[in-house]
């Protein structure tokens, strides 16, 4: 099989010739090294979207000064602003890192709530239809749907504001989830249109518990998965969290047939073992191969693939993946070889134990 065929395969229900091995595309190395690895059978995976957005009424300046870019926004609610670092090095691929957010205080959020409800979505496709003809069968491109309103107003704080302005603002935080949930209706049927089959659908990052996951994010699942699935999509959840034990059984709740970016210990703490007994045969498990095992050295990498397929053997909706750092921070020769030692460890352990 090729890769495309490959990765079709287990997320459809069918058996592929081996378990796919699909990193981000972003994540690997370009040059000679993705083509030794491409040539073995690993495949991409590409994340895009077709679908944008325009703030009516809403003006946006930029400045910048030394290393931080700033940009504020204008509203007749009043003014916002928020500041990113650039200039960091390869760990941000070119973008940047944020440094200033957009709620800072209770004034913040009535300019705030008028961009969200001043918000309107288009579609354009063209640029997602391109991708998936350019890799081939050489990837596969994972449309970025939307993921749970309440994770969506994290975006406008710091981590640390964002708790607190659960409490201490309470009616205006309200307010400001309410007009997030009225935007992704109007987003949605975009995303049930959109010419793509696999696709995401938000997040289990961890920085939240079991209970605020069950009253916030589960009610979106429980809606949305079923439409999705029901106009022929494949949503994934990326689970990445590292305390998954804790959210194990609200996972199988949400419905999604993917649960990508599962991260098994060392660094979560629920194994795949348990994690296919919990969540059954049907559901396709994408995990990202541990980046610490790497600086163990090949063999501990390729005894660790070796395990992950035992513990998932003849399942057929098992994905080996890197979908957190990769080669994204390296910046010296010994790091860069212990991360290609370990990805020629993956292509091993498939080669020898991974074929159905």
């Amino acid at each position: 099989m090729r890769f495309r065929e490959r990765i079709e395969a287990v997320l459809h229900g069918r058996t592929p010739d081996c378990v796919p091995y699909a990193p981000y595309d972003n994540l690997v190395p370009r040059g000679d090294f993705e083509r030794e690895l491409r040539n073995r059978g690993m495949g991409l995976c590409l994340r895009r979207t077709g679908i944008w957005s325009e703030m009516r009424d809403v003006d946006v300046e930029y400045e910048t000064e030394g290393d931080l870019a700033y940009r504020t926004y204008r509203t007749p609610k009043g003014s916002v602003r928020t500041a990113w670092r650039t200039h960091v090095g390869r760990i941000s691929d070119g973008e940047a890192i944020e440094a200033e957010w957009t709620i800072k205080g209770l004034a913040d959020f009535e300019p705030v709530i008028f961009m969200i409800e001043n918000t309107v979505y288009h579609a354009d496709y063209t640029g997602f239809q391109a991708h998936l003809r350019d890799v081939g069968a050489d990837g596969i491109v994972r449309f970025e749907g939307p993921g749970p309103p309440y994770d969506s107003t994290a975006g406008y704080f710091s981590l640390e504001d964002w708790a607190q302005a659960q409490h201490d603002w309470p009616e205006a935080f309200a307010r400001l989830l309410a007009a997030v949930e009225r935007r992704l209706e109007r987003m949605m049927p975009l995303v049930l249109e959109a010419p793509a089959e696999f696709m995401s659908m938000g997040s289990l990052s961890g920085i939240y518990g079991p209970r605020q996951y069950e009253q916030y994010a589960l009610p979106f699942y429980q809606r949305w998965a079923p439409e999705l699935v029901a106009a022929g999509k494949r949503p994934a959840l990326h689970g990445h969290n590292s305390n998954l034990t804790s959210f194990v059984d609200l996972v199988k709740r949400a419905g999604v047939p993917i649960v990508e970016a599962f991260t098994p210990p060392p660094v979560g703490d629920l194994s795949l073992a348990d994690a296919r007994a919990a969540w059954g045969r049907d559901v396709v498990i994408w995990v990202n191969f541990p980046e610490t095992i790497f600086w163990l050295g090949k063999q501990k990498a390729y005894d660790y693939a070796v395990d992950l397929l035992k513990q998932d053997k003849d399942s057929g909706r098992l994905v080996i993946g890197m979908t957190e750092m990769g080669s994204y921070g390296i910046t010296d020769d010994e790091s860069e070889r212990a991360f290609k030692d370990g990805m020629r460890a993956i292509m091993d352990a498939i080669d020898d134990h991974g074929v159905y």
